[in-house]
């Protein structure tokens, strides 16, 4: 006999199961979460930990290629059906280079997804960076022509200097801006000291992403619930327009105080507020 769950996942009214929206969540903008940030947690139980995510207010998704997939298990239409019945879109997600790059934008153009980001590709000389411009670019064209926006996410590693050249100064220099928009991580520019309104200011609206997570005051290695660090996230708020910002996504690496829903509910009221 099937389950009501089983039922109404079968039937697409998992909405009657689902919380009620918080009153409190109608920030000016959307608000996402990469959803690394709950990583064990989908991986355990990716259709609980949704709800959890909808309930506090959560509407836009960022995945990434983990080892289950972008989807954690489920079938691509279950996910974005699931999603979508509590109030939530899966509109972006972090993929892999290599052998699998090309598979991934077809698979996220039949998916449905705005955005494919990305995420790591440690540069550790300057060809490396030119390599990196040359693939990005080539990507981006793939991603265009299959209604998809390619985009870039940075770590510190972009900061460094190889033979008087700052890796993200070529990638904004030699990339057109209509094949690769930039995912702003805003944790690593304070990490590497970097002022990101300066980059802001030089390009202005090639930032549609922000990444927005805090610093630990303490441990700068660590992260910490967005408003109790030491990123001043309200200086920044204020050129959002310059920048072209678009989608503010919350991201958290661990450090969750007290525990992960409490943690993520004191973040997005606080990212609420910095883009209400």
């Amino acid at each position: 006999m099937l389950s009501r769950r089983t039922f109404l996942l079968a039937t697409g009214s998992l909405a009657t199961l689902l919380p009620t929206r918080p009153a409190w969540a109608k920030p000016a903008k959307p608000i996402g979460i990469q959803l690394y940030t709950v990583r064990d947690l989908m991986n355990q139980d990716p259709i609980g930990t949704l709800k959890q995510l909808a309930a506090i207010g959560f509407t836009h998704l960022e995945s990434y290629q983990g080892d289950k997939g972008i989807y954690f298990g489920l079938k691509p239409g279950e996910f974005t059906r699931i999603a979508r019945d509590l109030g939530m879109t899966l509109f972006a997600t972090h993929f892999n280079l290599g052998k699998t790059a090309e598979a991934s934008i077809g698979q996220a153009a039949q998916a449905g997804l705005t955005y494919l980001i990305v995420p790591y590709n440690e540069l550790t000389s300057l060809e490396g960076a030119k390599r990196a411009v040359d693939e990005y670019s080539r990507l981006g064209e793939l991603c265009q022509k299959q209604g998809v926006q390619f985009g870039y996410h940075n770590h510190g590693y972009d900061f460094e200097t190889f033979e008087g050249v700052v890796p993200y100064d070529l990638f904004l220099q030699q990339i057109d801006p209509k094949l690769m928009v930039m995912e702003l991580e805003l944790y690593w520019f304070a990490r590497m000291n970097v002022d990101p309104l300066t980059y802001i200011q030089k390009y202005p609206g090639r930032f549609p992403l922000w990444h927005i997570k805090d610093m630990d005051k303490t441990e700068r290695t660590w992260n910490t619930e967005v408003g109790q660090g030491s990123i001043d996230y309200g200086r920044l708020m204020a050129q959002a327009k310059t920048a072209g910002l678009q989608y503010a996504l919350f991201e958290q690496d661990g450090h969750f105080h007290p525990s992960v829903w409490p943690s993520l509910t004191t973040s997005y009221r606080a990212v609420s507020k910095l883009v209400g």
